[in-house]
């Protein structure tokens, strides 16, 4: 049987705004994609997230369900569908803006002997931050645990604060993805 997996962390509408031509909208967000890739390797995967009843919430659930990843209860419940804007300039580098909410249940837990992933924004911005903080420190006795800290500076408020959010978060991970 393959490991159980349950990732935390957004899903969302990246929305690409390119130099020159029309913008395009598509299902994101760093561990949306990661639990979409577990689930293709053949993980039961399960999907902490948070998006809205909305038509862009409708496309994250339809696509998660195509791709057989499960979603924790109340998953899409928020008020509306979290966004990222990617403004792309010449050399086709994106700059983002952000309109998030993130929320999750601190209550979570990974299965026994499976794996928790999560990282990117929701573990490090309030009020989800601490859940997803509590969510790791609960689990990482009894599952392996893998964090992408994919830092976003303009989100993730004071350095220092997030430089400590992040160092603990690495402490407590099996398996950590650190990018540029």
């Amino acid at each position: 049987m393959d490991t159980p997996v349950l990732v935390v962390g957004e899903a969302l509408i990246d929305i690409v705004i390119p130099l020159e031509g029309e913008s395009a909208e598509h299902v994101g967000g760093s561990p949306a994609n990661v639990a979409i890739g577990l689930a293709r390797l053949g993980h039961p995967t399960t999907l902490a997230t948070r998006f809205g009843a909305d038509e862009r919430g409708e496309r994250i659930r339809v696509l998660l369900a195509a791709e057989d990843v499960a979603l924790v209860p109340g998953s899409g419940d928020a008020p509306h569908t979290s966004t990222a804007l990617a403004r792309l300039d010449a050399n086709k580098v994106a700059t983002y803006e952000f309109d998030l909410d993130w929320q999750v249940d601190p209550g979570l837990v990974a299965p026994d002997g499976g794996h928790l992933h999560t990282g990117s924004i929701a573990a490090t911005l309030a009020p989800g931050g601490d859940a997803v903080a509590a969510i790791v420190a609960n689990s990482h006795d009894h599952a392996t645990v893998s964090y992408d800290p994919n830092a976003r500076p303009s989100l993730m408020g004071d350095p220092a604060d997030a430089a400590a959010v992040i160092e603990r978060l690495i402490a407590l991970s099996d398996v950590v993805k650190a990018s540029e």
